[in-house]
This record gives C-alpha cells, sequence and structure tokens, in this order.
C-alpha cells in the first residue's frame, strides 16, 4: 500500500504535482461521495425517532411562527397578491436549503476529524456526499410546498421550470461559503461558535419573510442572498421571469467564488491535516 505523508509545506512548492493530486482526487469523489450520500441518507432516517421529518420541521417551525405574527397583524407585508403563509414558507425553505449548504462543508469534514489524517480519501468526497444530502432534502422541501401552493390556490406557470436554476445557485453559493467557513472552522473552533448567531442575523436582513423596504433596499439588496431567494420565490409564485436587481451579477460570481474558495482549501489542506 502506497504510503502518503501529509506535512505543512505549502503545494504550491510543487504545483504540478498539487494539480495531478487534484484530477486525481476529482476522480474518485463521485463513485465514494455516492456510497457516502446512501449511508447518510440511511443514517439520517435510523438515529431519529423523526427520521426524515427534521428536514422539514425546523423550516416549517419558523414559517409558522412568522404566518402567526402576520395573521396577528404584528408584521404586515405587501406580498403582490400572494398568501403570506405561501409567501413565507417559500422563503423559509429556500433559505433552509442555503444555511444546509454553507454547513455542509464544515459539518462533514468535523464528522471525520479522525479519518481525514489517516485515511487518504478526498475531502470533498465527504463534502460531495453532505451536498447530495442538501439537494436530496431540498427537492423534498420543493414539493412540499408545490403542494402549499395548491392549497392556497396559487397557479402553477411556467416559470417554474426556472426555479432548479435558482435553486442550484442558492446551494452553489451556499456551499462556495462553506468552503471558506470549513477551512477557517477547522482552525479556530470560534467559528462553530459564531456561526449560528451570524445566520441569525443574516436571516433577519434577508427579504425571507418580509419584501425590500423602499428606504433600506439598496443596503439590503447588498446582501448576494437577496436576489437568488427573492428570484426564485418570484419563479414560484408570480410566474414572472425579469430577475431581481443584481441576479445576473451574484450568479456570474457564484461559479467563480465556489471554485476559488475550494482551491484555497486545497492549498491549506496539507496545514490542516497537520494540525488535525
Amino acid at each position: 500500500m502506497k504510503e502518503t505523508i501529509y506535512t505543512s509545506q505549502s503545494p504550491l512548492q510543487a504545483p504540478r504535482t498539487f494539480l495531478r493530486d487534484v484530477r486525481a482526487d476529482v476522480g474518485v469523489v463521485y463513485r465514494i461521495g455516492w456510497q457516502l450520500f446512501l449511508r447518510n441518507l440511511k443514517v439520517q432516517a435510523r438515529q431519529s425517532l423523526l427520521g426524515y421529518t427534521w428536514m422539514l420541521l425546523p423550516p416549517l417551525v419558523a414559517g409558522l411562527v412568522w404566518i402567526f405574527l402576520g395573521r396577528a397583524q404584528v408584521v404586515q407585508v405587501a406580498t403582490g397578491g400572494v398568501p403570506y403563509p405561501a409567501f413565507v414558507l417559500a422563503g423559509v425553505f429556500l433559505w433552509q436549503g442555503f444555511v444546509e449548504a454553507l454547513n455542509c462543508p464544515l459539518q462533514q469534514l468535523n464528522a471525520t476529524r479522525a479519518t481525514l489524517a489517516k485515511v487518504r480519501v478526498p475531502h470533498e468526497a465527504f463534502v460531495t456526499a453532505g451536498a447530495a444530502v442538501v439537494v436530496f432534502n431540498s427537492c423534498v422541501r420543493l414539493l412540499v410546498l408545490l403542494g402549499v401552493l395548491l392549497w392556497f390556490g396559487v397557479p402553477l406557470t411556467g416559470t417554474l421550470a426556472l426555479v432548479p436554476l435558482g435553486l442550484g445557485l442558492l446551494l452553489t453559493l451556499g456551499l462556495a461559503l462553506g468552503w471558506l467557513v470549513a477551512l477557517l472552522g477547522l482552525l479556530y473552533a470560534d467559528v462553530t461558535q459564531a456561526l449560528p448567531v451570524v445566520l441569525n442575523l443574516w436571516f433577519l436582513i434577508t427579504p425571507i419573510v418580509y419584501t425590500l423596504p423602499v428606504g433600506f433596499g439598496q443596503w439590503l439588496s447588498l446582501n448576494p442572498v437577496a436576489p437568488l431567494l427573492t428570484t426564485t420565490r418570484s419563479w414560484l409564485l408570480t410566474g414572472l421571469p425579469a430577475p431581481a436587481p443584481g441576479f445576473g451579477i451574484v450568479a456570474g460570481l457564484t461559479g467563480i467564488f465556489f471554485i476559488l474558495n475550494w482551491l484555497v482549501y486545497r492549498l491549506a489542506q496539507p496545514h490542516l491535516i497537520a494540525r488535525l
């Protein structure tokens, strides 16, 4: 068996070896990731009493709280004729997918921390398996959301065909940020503690349960999640194909940001393993 020695030496000192290792790892990520994905689905069902219900319960509870506030007229939002419960659940379900994608790399790598330094398995395989679970959960929520739309009499339009594009961009943006969070989180435990606080604040400044206010809309639109989420929700609820301002810029930068953060993680990987 070939022995692999991890050191904190920068891979940039041997760029050809670095690129060769990346290409070799990418070649086996799908096969290993698929096996880990199937295992994760089984574990998700077996190691909890509610099983797959957990993919719906947290966003559903959060959505019901805001629906209650809306019914009590504590929160008043102009939704353009869309029933407020459908508006809220669409936003919360999309946000939940983004959050799961962002948490995915750090959660998967933390869970396999003891394995990473002992077994020569590409880190991307664990993240790919976790990302596949995120996609699976998001698709199930989307099916439930379609049932909610039918229940409230929201018409299903042709722009539903664009929803997978918007959802895919949201999940990719989450994974892109997740690689950076994983890099910092494996180095400093404070990141794991601070992340829920940051996400709670991020939830409040993202138009998930409200529409962008006129006075502060230009500032809140700097939030990269906002144009992706509002556009995808519009495709779900209103049938308007025009994307929100900034959608094209964020969509274009998302792919670039994903690749750059992944490469940064790959460059830091020997140093991370040396510290595990």
